[in-house]
C-alpha cells in the first residue's frame, strides 16, 4: 500500500489539471477542425477550413501587424524607461532610494484592469487630465480623443502596457547593475574612460542577458494580453487597435463562430510556443555563459 501512497497524493493535483488546463486545450484544438457555432446547429468535421478562413481574413493581418507592434515597442519602450529609473536608483542608495524604488514598483502591482481603466480616465477627450494639461500648455485643444483616433489608439495602449510593464524591467535592471564587478569600472577610469563611453562598453555588454531575458519575456506576455486593449479601445475605432487575443472574443462572442475562434487561439498558442521556446533557449546560453 505504501507504494502507491504518492501515486494518490499527486491524483487530486492531475486531475485538477487536466480537467483546468489539459481537456480545455484539447477541446479548443478540437473545435478548430469542427464548424462550432453559438447561434445555428453544426459541428461537422471542416478540417483546416476555419484555418484559411482565419488566413484568409484581413483583420488577422492587420491584428498580427498591431500585435507585434505592441508586443515589440511597447516592451523596447518599458526597457528605455526601466533602465533610466535603474541607472538613477543605482547611482542612490539609502532610505530614499528605496522609498523611490517602491513608489516606481507601483504599477507593477496594479491589475491590468485597473490600470486600463486608470489611462482610460486620464485620456478621456471630456474630463481627461492629459487633455487638461496639453490644452493649459497650448500643446493640444481640449476634447482630442485619444483613444478614438485610429492613428493615436494603438500608440497609447502601447504606452499604458509601457507603464506597467516597467518597474519590473527596472528591478531586474537593478540587480544586473548590481552584479556588474566595479574593478571593470575602476580600471576604465584610470585609462580616462568616460561616462559615456564606460556606460557603451561595460554596462551595456554586462545587462545584455537580462535585455534579452527581458525583451522575450515582454514580448511573450505582451502578445497574450487582453485586458489592456480590451477595456481601453475594445480593438477599435475601425480595428485600428485590434490585437489577436481580442481577435479571439470578436470571432467567438461576437460572430459567434467558435471554429474559427478556436482555430486563431491555437496559431497564438503555437507563436507563444516558439517565443517560450526561444526564451528558454537565451537562459540555457546565459546558463552556460
Amino acid at each position: 500500500m505504501r507504494r502507491y501512497t504518492p501515486y494518490m497524493l499527486l491524483t487530486p493535483a492531475l486531475l485538477f489539471t487536466v480537467f483546468i488546463l489539459v481537456y480545455p486545450m484539447a477541446q479548443n484544438l478540437v473545435n478548430s477542425f469542427r464548424d462550432v457555432s453559438l447561434v445555428r446547429e453544426g459541428g461537422g468535421w471542416t478540417g483546416l477550413l476555419n484555418y484559411q478562413h482565419v488566413f484568409g481574413d484581413p483583420v488577422f493581418w492587420l491584428a498580427f501587424r498591431n500585435t507585434v507592434v505592441y508586443a515589440v515597442a511597447g516592451t523596447l519602450l518599458a526597457l528605455l524607461i526601466g533602465l533610466g529609473l535603474a541607472l538613477v536608483l543605482d547611482m542612490h542608495t539609502g532610505a530614499m532610494s528605496s522609498f523611490a524604488a517602491t513608489l516606481y514598483s507601483i504599477p507593477w502591482v496594479i491589475s491590468p484592469v485597473v490600470a486600463g481603466f486608470a489611462w482610460k480616465w486620464l485620456l478621456n477627450d471630456h474630463f481627461g487630465i492629459l487633455n487638461y494639461w496639453l490644452s493649459s500648455a497650448g500643446i493640444a485643444r481640449h476634447g482630442t480623443s485619444w483613444l478614438g483616433n485610429p492613428h493615436t489608439a494603438l500608440f497609447c495602449v502601447m504606452v499604458a502596457r509601457a507603464w506597467q510593464f516597467y518597474p519590473f524591467a527596472m528591478v531586474m535592471f537593478i540587480a544586473g547593475l548590481q552584479s556588474i564587478p566595479a574593478e571593470q569600472y575602476e580600471a576604465a577610469s584610470v585609462d580616462g574612460a568616460s561616462r559615456i563611453r564606460r556606460f557603451f562598453h561595460i554596462t551595456i555588454p554586462n545587462l545584455r542577458p537580462v535585455s534579452s531575458v527581458l525583451l522575450l519575456l515582454g514580448v511573450i506576455w505582451s502578445f497574450n494580453d487582453f485586458n489592456m486593449v480590451f477595456v481601453m479601445t475594445r480593438g477599435g475605432p475601425i480595428n485600428a487597435s485590434m490585437v489577436l487575443p481580442v481577435l479571439v472574443r470578436e470571432f467567438s462572442f461576437v460572430h459567434f463562430d467558435l471554429g474559427k475562434g478556436s482555430a486563431l487561439s491555437v496559431l497564438i498558442f503555437a507563436l507563444l510556443v516558439t517565443l517560450s521556446y526561444l526564451y528558454l533557449q537565451v537562459l540555457a546560453r546565459r546558463e552556460r555563459g
